[in-house]
C-alpha cells in the first residue's frame, strides 16, 4: 500500500495524512485530484500537498 507523498522534482517525501484512523488516498473530486478519506469524499477531503509548485504523488 502507498504510504508516502513524493515531490515530482526533488524526491522529497512526506507522510500521507490519516483520516478516520487510516491513510488518505488520491481521488478525483469535482475534476481535481484531492486526498480523500478511505470512507469517501463525503467524510473528508484535503488539498494535495505541493512542492516546487507541483502536486506531490503517491509512492
Amino acid at each position: 500500500m502507498e504510504n508516502k507523498l513524493v515531490c515530482q522534482e526533488c524526491d522529497l517525501t512526506k507522510e500521507i495524512p490519516n483520516h478516520c484512523g487510516k491513510p488518505m488516498h488520491i481521488e478525483e473530486v469535482n475534476g481535481k485530484e484531492m486526498l480523500v478519506c478511505w470512507m469517501g469524499p463525503s467524510c473528508g477531503v484535503q488539498e494535495l500537498s505541493t512542492h516546487h509548485d507541483k502536486p506531490m504523488k503517491l509512492i
